[in-house]
């Protein structure tokens, strides 16, 4: 087993295997406005919207793995799984990220080779965390 760096579910992504290029996160809060009486507009607080991550994963099967955990991954979005996420850092400190749900997955197989196999794969993926308790351990 390589270096952890993050899990979704049962896929566990590592420095060798697949491999996460990239993380993104993108939230929303709702701020409906009401205007009152010839002033400034008045802002409400009404809630968080939907949080998504975006992960931009790579493998290169010729060296070591990576479709095995893609695999795992695949079968948890086929199957709308709730799942949990963890990303790991240094020292195996890690965020919890709480429960998600896989609602987009790509996958990009790059230079074929004569067997067939590409010696590159890229994979996106998009993950909408789920729940009160998603985003963090005590939130």
């Amino acid at each position: 087993m390589s270096i952890p760096l993050c899990a979704i579910g049962d896929a566990v992504l590592e420095v060798i295997g697949l491999n996460p290029q990239g993380f993104e996160y993108r939230s929303e809060a709702n701020w409906p406005s009401q205007a009152v009486f010839d002033d400034d507009p008045f802002f409400q607080a009404t809630g968080m919207g939907e949080r998504v991550i975006t992960l931009r994963l790579a493998a290169r099967p010729n060296v070591m793995g990576g479709l095995d955990q893609y695999a795992i991954l695949k079968e948890h979005h086929e199957a709308q799984d709730v799942v949990g996420y963890i990303r790991l850092a240094a020292g195996y400190v890690g965020e919890i990220g709480g429960e998600v749900g896989i609602r987009r997955l790509g996958h990009t197989e790059e230079k074929i080779a004569p067997n067939g196999v590409g010696h590159r794969h890229e994979f996106s993926i998009e993950l909408v965390l789920l729940g009160r308790r998603s985003g963090g351990l005590f939130g």
